[in-house]
Order: C-alpha cells, then structure tokens, then sequence
C-alpha cells in the first residue's frame, strides 16, 4: 500500500493557478511549482506527466473558480442588471493588477491554440452568454429596460464591452478594473433603461 498524499492534486492546482497569475503561463515550471507546495519536481511529473496536462488541469480550476464567484456574486444581487454587472465584474476580477490582467490574457491565448483548452473555454463562454441574454430578458419582464431588438446580439455587445474594457482599463489604469467595467457596460445599457416613473 502506498504513503497517502499529503497534499492533493487540487491544492496543487491552486497554487500552481496563483504561481501562473503572479508570472505567466511561460514562466511557470515543475521546479516553482515543486518550491511553492513541498514537493520535489519528479513528483509532480509523475502526478501530471507533462506541463500541458498541467495546464489543462490549471485552465479546468479557473473555470470552475470563476463560475462558482460568478454565481456566487450574482446571487446576492437584487436586479437583473446588477446581476450582468456582477457576472461580468467579478469575470475579470482575478485582474486586481495589471500584472494579473496580463498573465491571464497569456493563459487565454494559450486556450485559443489548443484546440482541448478551447472546447473548456468555448462552453463557459457560451454558458454565462446564455445567462446573459436570460437576465436581459428578466429585466425587460421586470420593466427596467425597454424593447430590445436583438437580444442575443446585445448579450454579445455586452461581452465585448466586457472584454475590449479590460485591456483598454490595462493602458489605462483608470480606477479598478471592476470600476472601469461597471461603468462602459452602464453606458451600453444607458439608451435601453426606461426612466422611472414618479
């Protein structure tokens, strides 16, 4: 019978995720990794086999860490709109610094080449997509926004609102990244709101 592991594949994801934050996808390596959790580089070949399967296991956390923040965010909203808010906020709020905007944006590129880190990618992508539309829905039911054409082609505007504001917030560093979001997709959604009665 073997040793039992004392520490598990997924701690060692986690911080191989935050290793990969901190200094980019190409600068992460078995030895870093190894120093950070304890455990000699073989040792963790033998549990990965390869640094692409590593990546892959890295590209399955972020994804699911940023849909259980998302929901988690979302649930605690009380309107539709605050909910698009909140999901699209709390997606790029793993930028707290440039630094981990960048090195996140080096991972996603790297999701887009392989074909197996994009399928993951590509039904996330079209999960919270759907989400949206639905919320957008909600909130023409609940009054807050007028008739809207089209709305999965705003759903769509609204996610590239979503991710063209986090580079522009990138060469900009105006406010925080969650500020800067909130703020370009309040203004997309502006000529759509109804004005409250009083």
């Amino acid at each position: 019978m073997g040793r039992p592991r004392s520490i598990t594949d997924q701690a060692i994801i986690a911080e191989a995720y935050e290793l990969l934050m901190a200094h980019g996808p190409s600068k992460l390596t078995f030895e870093q990794l190894g120093a950070r959790v304890g455990l000699v580089p073989a040792a963790l070949v033998r549990r990965f086999k390869t640094k692409q399967q590593l990546f892959a296991e890295i590209d399955q956390y972020a994804l699911e860490l940023t849909t259980s923040k998302v929901q988690e965010a979302m649930d605690k909203t009380s309107s539709p709109i605050d909910a698009i808010l909140a999901q699209f906020t709390t997606e790029l709020g793993f930028a707290s610094t440039v630094d981990r905007f960048v090195n996140g944006q080096e991972f996603f590129l790297m999701d887009l080449r392989d074909k197996n880190l994009y399928a993951n990618y590509r039904i996330s992508f079209e999960q919270r997509h759907q989400q949206i539309v639905g919320l957008l829905k909600e909130a023409q039911s609940a009054d807050t926004l007028g008739e809207i054409e089209d709305l999965d082609e705003l759903a769509r505007h609204l996610e590239m609102i979503l991710h063209g504001s986090g580079h522009v917030w990138a060469m900009t560093q105006e406010s925080t990244v969650e500020e800067y979001i909130s703020h370009h997709v309040e203004l997309a959604l502006k000529p759509y709101r109804k004005q409250k009665k009083r």
